[in-house]
């Protein structure tokens, strides 16, 4: 309680302070620019975040070199009703309390500029360090709260998060990014980018890193013959990456190809404690676009693409090791229609067809060999139609068809209600379906080793939504937001402990959850900038009542940035949640967590300066882990620093 308070305190006596300090404005956008940001992930077309039938949140790139965030992770858990865990091997995005423990983030659909990254093999998509893009690289983050099947299929059942990066106009130069940090934290990244009076504009990121890691102490392990329960330079984590965007008038040409090696300290699977077992995830994709402009009304959009997916493991086994391996490769296209029929009607439709090639899973241990390949295809449908009955009342509808070659067909609806009572109010009535296709790691994984059998005969997920959201905006410096929901999710895939002590993918039982959300955005003209959100969710199976795992029922978070003398600005975050039920039936504790990031705005024409400081108090918290892990809940990072260094040309 005394070291909460102390924050607390810290924070006002800051912001009294600047209130005092005749400091230079600070370089970013208004609220009155932030809530107009044109955003597309909603409805696949240009809108505000007050028209837009869903609950937006924009995260803009002021924000991320404010915060001083690393990953995609620590940017995302900044946001209200998301949450992070981690096992020390990949990390894990929940949202509005549910989040299940080894699910590979495969009930969020992860755009990079409207480009789907979630992979075929397990459908995961990276938020950790295998999201390998450039922080720096990002112009700013659409995240979209609730069902998005009705636009974009399988996956999008929490949260449709489209990462926009930043065009070669406005790196117009050359810029360096250097790290270092605790744990041997080392990592380099590059941005370049141009434009032509001709109409080319390119851009070319690009990074690398190496983290030793930590010496690790599990008190499940604390025996003799497992050194005592500390694992040994098993932490580490090494990942490349490169993204390229060009754009020569309507047509829009981008790839990417990452890879990232992680060592497994947690002896996960039963693997031998303190041996080297890891992780090898290599992702690239190729997308092009072109858009037809047929008058004013109407535009036709073409995409293709290509993808694919590489995973490698080796586990730690005696006498032999176990050998992991996934390939997916896949390549499609879309067609959108777009047509403004009048001026309060605008209807949206189109078709995607995806082809997968190549989804398999092969594993060896010893002279044992395993491997499967389980090809599909997709066709999908889509329509969306938006009524303006008024200048201050829309009405959109919107439905999906999603036929797969394996599973079956999935139709998905969508309605919203959005009206502005008043001129900076907004009052928005959401209904959404979505679904989840059961991937192929999930149809056809078996292990002995782990006591692993096929599953039999797994259906979709379905969830479905309800909510109500309120916007406020009070002045041109502060904007509230607020919203009550409920979902439903039936047919929820999910590892099933048998009777017999083997695991399985299964179709578990429905559960339900009732939740509320607030936040506060302040943008005063001082240069103060803060954010202030508080999260209730409750989600529980609907037939035994029972708690869902790794579920924090409270969320509390905020943020202050302000600009001192010397164009230095300062941030402080707080984040608390309460306890997490794990898969053993116990709880995690409940943590506040400090962070605290000084930068320099730009002390010179080319230099800036930053450190970082994440849980600044060292406070011991942990999260929950999965079925795999002999561990009931694994230990987070302590107190840890990152200094970073850029160079601009």
């Amino acid at each position: 309680m005394l070291r909460t308070i102390f924050i607390l305190a810290c924070m006002f006596v800051v912001v009294v302070v600047q209130r005092t300090v005749q400091a230079q404005q600070l370089e970013d956008i208004s609220l009155d620019s932030l809530l107009n940001i044109q955003i597309t992930t909603a409805s696949k077309y240009w809108q505000t975040t007050s028209d837009a039938p869903a609950s937006v949140t924009i995260i803009t790139s002021k924000e991320i070199e404010r915060y001083g965030y690393r990953t995609l992770d620590e940017v995302l858990t900044s946001v209200r009703g998301f949450y992070s865990s981690y096992d020390r091997n990949y990390s894990y995005i929940g949202v509005r309390g549910f989040s299940r423990l080894t699910d590979y983030n495969n009930r969020i659909l992860l755009l990079l500029n409207g480009h789907s990254t979630n992979e075929t093999v397990y459908g995961s998509a990276s938020s950790g360090t295998d999201f390998v893009l450039p922080l720096s690289a990002i112009d700013h983050i659409e995240i979209v709260r609730g069902p998005g099947s009705s636009l974009y299929g399988t996956s999008a059942m929490f949260a449709v998060v489209n990462i926009i990066t930043k065009s070669g106009d406005m790196f117009d130069g050359f810029s360096f990014q250097g790290n270092v940090g605790s744990f041997g934290y080392k990592k380099a990244s590059f941005n370049i980018g141009t434009d032509y009076d001709f109409g080319l504009n390119i851009s070319l990121s690009g990074t690398i890193a190496d983290i030793q890691g930590q010496e690790l102490y599990f008190q499940e392990y604390d025996t003799d013959s497992t050194n005592d329960g500390v694992a040994k330079n098993l932490d580490r984590d090494e990942f490349f990456g490169i993204f390229s965007n060009v754009e020569y008038k309507n047509f829009t040409l981008q790839g990417m190809y990452s890879k990232r090696k992680k060592g497994i300290p947690t002896a996960s699977y039963f693997t031998v404690f303190n041996k080297k077992s890891f992780t090898f995830d290599g992702r690239s994709f190729l997308d092009a676009q072109y858009k037809y402009y047929l008058g004013d009304d109407k535009t036709l959009s073409v995409r293709g693409y290509y993808g694919a997916y590489h995973y490698n493991g080796q586990f730690a086994y005696e006498p032999d090791n176990n050998f992991d391996t996934s390939d997916g490769k896949w390549w499609g296209g879309e067609i959108q229609f777009r047509w403004d029929v009048v001026a309060s009607n605008r209807i949206v439709a189109g078709t995607d067809w995806k082809k997968n090639d190549r989804a398999d899973f092969r594993y060896r241990v010893g002279s044992t060999y395993f491997s499967r390949n389980v090809p599909y295809s997709v066709l999908s449908a889509f329509i969306q139609d938006e009524f303006q009955f008024s200048k201050n009342l829309f009405v959109t509808v919107g439905f999906r068809l999603d036929k797969y070659s394996t599973v079956g067909s999935s139709t998905n609806l969508r309605g919203a209600i959005v009206y502005h009572p008043w001129k900076n109010s907004t009052i928005k009535f959401l209904y959404g379906e979505a679904f989840r296709a059961p991937n192929p790691y999930e149809i056809m994984y078996e292990d002995s080793t782990s006591q692993h059998i096929r599953s039999v005969n797994l259906q979709p997920e379905k969830i479905r939504t309800e909510e109500l959201v309120l916007e406020h905006r009070f002045s041109n410096e502060v904007f509230i937001v607020g919203s009550l929901y409920e979902y439903r999710v039936k047919n929820l895939i999910d590892t099933k402990m048998n009777s017999d002590s083997t695991k399985q993918f299964q179709n578990v039982d429905e559960t339900e959850a009732l939740g509320w959300e607030i936040e506060i955005n302040a943008r005063l003209n001082n240069g103060l900038r803060s954010y202030s959100s508080y999260s209730f969710q409750h989600n529980d199976d609907k037939n035994t009542h029972k708690r869902l795992t790794n579920s924090p029922q409270h969320i509390a978070k905020s943020g202050v940035s302000l600009l001192f003398p010397f164009n230095v600005v300062g941030a402080v975050e707080l984040y608390y949640e309460t306890n997490r039920l794990t898969v053993f039936d116990t709880k995690t504790k409940p943590y506040l967590l400090t962070n605290i990031n000084i930068a320099t705005q730009q002390w010179s024409e080319h230099l800036k300066l930053s450190l970082l400081v994440r849980n600044v108090f060292d406070v011991r918290y942990a999260n929950p882990g999965g079925y795999e892990h002999t561990q009931k809940s694994i230990f987070q990072d302590g107190r840890n620093f990152t200094f970073v260094v850029e160079f601009q040309l």
